[in-house]
């Protein structure tokens, strides 16, 4: 054991945990691995909450590889490929956070000292022969048993990386090593070997002086720096896209359109803001946060989404956006059927609509002629989206919503089953002479700050669905 590597780990567990004193109770909660739901052989599993961004995550990655990739439905899915498929899920992610995308990647696994341990906890960097992993394995056998009793230290103690330089190296390892990924230290050695793969530099670069631990001390809880880590690549604290200047510091928040996307309920109650990049990810899946949980929603249908960026803005999706962001602005919560004329200047940047002020006054005497000091909505929608409003006034657009709640006790009778709903979206137009109560459970909340006017109908409905 050297004294980098000790300084190493040190310096991980102080960004991860928040330093070594890290409670038995909440560690033990982390004790979890990648198990798959008896009845939905494609659903992982969660016993105690706190691991769920780690978990959530992979399962949403689990989604877009079955759906997109392999383009098979959930339920085609056996308790024989289903090992395979979250062996790739895993491996897409350690490649997403790998600093170059090259020629660095690990995998960190637990085999206990066979000599008493160190005083300092230590990560051993080696190049493991097969040897050494099956070796590993047989220590886990032995000890299988007592994982749950081990202590902080232990573990820390027990840990081992083996270092690969390419994705076919490092899918070896991880297949031989696929009892320890699926015993109770595989989440953890996970959540370190895509650390690990990151590099400390990069984390705390990207953290923007965060001073958070990544997982909360008290509750157990990820910071919002890991989740975007495992759902972008970068461990930014923020939601918006791209960069923003705060009294000459500059806040780098999302850079780039992600494989999947994030919308919490959060935003719903005004406390931040989602960006275009995790609201449109490149396939139609989503982490749905809450204050204290993750879930995951999945749809098949692709044109949920957009590829092209630039243009969005011109898209139904746009449309789409372009209500969210009204809704954000307006004093009417109830229906968001207008906002001040002051505000408007403010909606236009939101929507990359930025033009001088001579043009945002034209505009605003064109949508407020009578000088009232509003603008409604629906002339706000009509004017800059007219064939898209043209559209949505002519045709009904639904699609099937997949939900997932891995928490074993939000599930009927604790075992994990995917929520099945039609999602419609109503003209906002109609909204307005709606008679019948709205929703207003946190899931359908959330996804109205993407889909201002969805309505979801569930057919197999859990409590799972309204414990988000």
């Amino acid at each position: 054991m050297t004294e980098s590597c000790i300084a190493r780990i040190r310096e991980f567990n102080r960004v991860i945990w928040g330093g070594s004193n890290v409670k038995t109770d909440l560690f033990k909660r982390w004790c979890q691995g990648f198990s798959f739901s008896p009845v939905e052989f494609s659903a992982l599993v969660q016993s105690t909450g706190g691991p769920c961004a780690i978990i959530a995550t992979t399962q949403a990655t689990i989604m877009y590889e079955v759906l997109f990739i392999r383009k098979q439905n959930l339920a085609d899915i056996t308790d024989v490929d289903n090992m395979e498929i979250l062996l790739s899920a895993l491996l897409r992610i350690i490649l997403l956070v790998s600093s170059d995308r090259q020629s660095h990647f690990c995998w960190v696994y637990w085999c206990e000292d066979e000599e008493p341990a160190s005083s300092e906890s230590s990560i051993q960097n080696e190049k493991c022969a097969t040897s050494d992993l099956s070796a590993a394995n047989k220590s886990l056998d032995s000890n299988i048993n007592q994982l749950g009793e081990c202590g902080f230290q232990k573990f820390i103690n027990g840990l081992r990386c083996f270092e690969a330089e390419t994705v076919e190296e490092l899918r070896a390892v991880a297949f031989s090593l696929l009892p320890q990924i699926k015993s109770k230290y595989g989440v953890l050695c996970f959540l370190y070997s895509v650390l690990f793969t990151h590099g400390l530099q990069s984390l705390i670069n990207e953290m923007n002086g965060e001073m958070e631990a990544l997982i909360d001390p008290i509750h157990g809880h990820a910071s919002q720096c890991l989740i975007n880590l495992l759902i972008t690549g970068e461990s930014t604290p923020y939601l918006f896209d791209g960069e923003r200047d705060l009294g000459g510091f500059t806040l780098k928040g999302i850079s780039r359109q992600p494989k999947t996307g994030f919308l919490t309920f959060v935003e719903a109650m005004r406390y931040c803001e989602v960006g275009w990049f995790l609201k449109n990810p490149y396939y139609p899946v989503w982490i749905l946060g809450s204050e204290t949980h993750l879930t995951v929603l999945a749809s098949p249908d692709m044109s949920l989404v957009s590829k092209n960026v630039k243009s969005e803005i011109n898209s139904i999706s746009g449309l789409r956006q372009a209500e969210v962001e009204f809704n954000y602005l307006s004093p009417d919560q109830d229906t968001g059927g207008f906002i001040s004329s002051s505000d408007f200047e403010k909606l236009l940047t939101k929507l990359r609509l930025s033009t001088g002020s001579q043009q945002v006054n034209d505009l605003v005497t064109t949508l407020d002629p009578e000088g009232l000091g509003i603008i409604l909505k629906k002339d706000f929608l009509q004017f800059f989206f007219p064939e898209e409003m043209a559209k949505h006034t002519t045709e009904v657009i639904s699609f099937q919503l997949i939900h997932y709640n891995g928490l074993e006790h939000s599930n009927t009778d604790g075992r994990v089953r995917y929520s099945i709903g039609e999602a419609r979206l109503i003209d906002p137009t109609e909204e307005l002479i709606e008679t019948q109560p709205i929703d207003q459970s946190p899931i359908q909340q959330c996804l109205a700050t993407k889909w201002p006017t969805i309505r979801i109908k569930w057919k197999r409905k859990q409590k799972s669905v309204t414990e988000l």
